[in-house]
């Protein structure tokens, strides 16, 4: 290069520090996020280990667990990525935590390429032709290995993206086994009640039945013995006063009748199962959304607290176009949260109403209600309040899910000790199509 031409000030390889490469405004929208999916709070930190953004709370590190993750410039180390999270309330860290690391490396390779094409442009122009074409043959090399880094990050970022969405689908179908394990323990022990007193019944009917042969045989006997008519009458009241067969007359009608109401109760808890689940049907169809309430508190009548009082104020609803086992999924997971919420003394009210163009639905109960700082994450996945093992946290995240799918929207109004009351809101697709028709 001659004397007195611009030098390049920025090559391939030069040091550059972290700050000088991503600046904060591009970070903290970025972690922002991150910390609403679950962590406690996530940090950049740059070279020196010093924080170049941060966002979430301080609680105690000793309470929760730490991921971090490296930030590379030129594929050396720079910077750090660091997320803190609770163990207990959490699930899928790992995968956020290398989503995010995955972004925050695009961004910077792709800063440091822009930086590159920047600063050697500036120079570039003054240079000599013979300079340009062999500048312009590093920079070449030199996109072409950014633009094959920047696709092998974008892969990694939809593969990490692919695996969440995975996981989370994973998830959603543990929710769906759980509430069937939970329906399926119910129904077991209603089934049972009814199958046992038939079953004790008809051992009854059995033995009442060998008394009967028993005395039809003694009536053979004293026929083929030529017994005088007298002494034949004396004999079979004696038989049938030892046999008690008067006990077994009166006693097999009552047996019968309750053997038939047994069979009928265990038919209406089946059917009951089989229109909750809607097994028989496909697609989208007109659902009688107050059938479909009544249906969910008889399948989950085994899992309802004794001495519950339920009030219920159904109104006349106008046929709803869904999914109705999704639907039906949907109530029966807010409707079994305010089971659960309380242990005795429950009071449960189910109310519907049509007031103009949509359809309102309100649970409330009198259970243990949702602290202040809960309730905004009601919603998230993952997130419960139970003990761990006895729940997934998903129940509500399904809810709103199929919910939102249905065009409709869900609320809840809480208060820690005073109850809860979920209203969903759907819109009246009858009248839509009615005003549709008018225009």
């Amino acid at each position: 290069m001659n004397k007195g031409k611009p030098q390049i000030s920025f090559v391939v390889g030069e040091d550059r520090c972290l700050a000088e490469i991503i600046s904060r405004t591009e970070i903290e929208p970025l972690l922002r996020s991150l910390v609403k999916a679950g962590p406690v709070w996530a940090v950049v930190l740059d070279e020196d280990r010093l924080p170049l953004c941060r966002q979430g709370d301080d609680r105690p590190l000793e309470k929760l667990r730490e991921i971090s993750h490296p930030l590379l410039v030129e594929g050396e180390p720079q910077g750090m990525l660091v997320i803190a999270f609770d163990p207990l309330a959490c699930g899928g860290a790992e995968a956020l935590a290398l989503l995010a690391r995955d972004a925050l490396q695009l961004t910077i390779t792709n800063n440091l390429k822009r930086m590159l094409t920047t600063e050697m442009h500036t120079s570039i122009v003054q240079e000599s032709y013979d300079q340009l074409v062999e500048t312009n043959q590093r920079l070449t090399k030199s996109e072409g290995r950014y633009r094959e880094l920047a696709l092998q990050l974008e892969r990694k970022v939809e593969e990490r993206t692919t695996e969440l969405q995975k996981a989370y689908s994973r998830m959603l179908q543990q929710e769906k086994l759980a509430a069937v394990g939970g329906l399926a323990a119910g129904m077991a022990h209603e089934i049972n009640n009814p199958n046992g007193f038939v079953h004790s019944n008809i051992s009854t009917l059995g033995r009442y039945v060998e008394r009967m042969k028993e005395m039809l045989n003694f009536y053979q006997l004293l026929i083929a013995a030529n017994t005088p008519l007298q002494q034949m009458r004396e004999d079979t009241e004696q038989r049938r006063r030892t046999l008690k067969l008067e006990v077994v007359f009166s006693d097999t009608a009552a047996l019968l009748e309750q053997s038939l109401e047994g069979t009928d109760r265990i038919a209406r808890i089946v059917a009951d199962l089989k229109a909750f689940s809607h097994v028989d049907e496909r697609g989208d169809s007109d659902a009688d959304l107050n059938v479909e309430l009544e249906r969910i508190l008889s399948v989950l009548a085994p899992q309802i607290p004794p001495g519950t009082a339920i009030t219920k104020g159904l109104q006349r609803l106008p046929p709803f176009g869904c999914n109705p086992g999704l639907l039906s999924q949907a109530f029966f997971n807010i409707i079994q949260n305010a089971i659960q919420s309380r242990s005795e003394g429950l009071q449960l009210n189910i109310y519907s109403e049509n007031p103009g163009d949509e359809i309102v639905i309100r649970i409330a109960d009198n259970g243990c209600g949702i602290p202040v700082d809960n309730l905004y994450r009601v919603f998230e996945p993952f997130f419960s309040t139970r003990e761990v093992g006895c729940g997934t946290g998903m129940g509500l995240a399904v809810a709103r899910e199929i919910i939102k799918g249905t065009g409709g929207n869900i609320e809840i109004e809480s208060e820690e000790g005073s109850g809860t009351t979920v209203t969903v809101r759907l819109p009246n697709r009858n009248l839509a199509a009615i005003k549709v028709n008018h225009e």
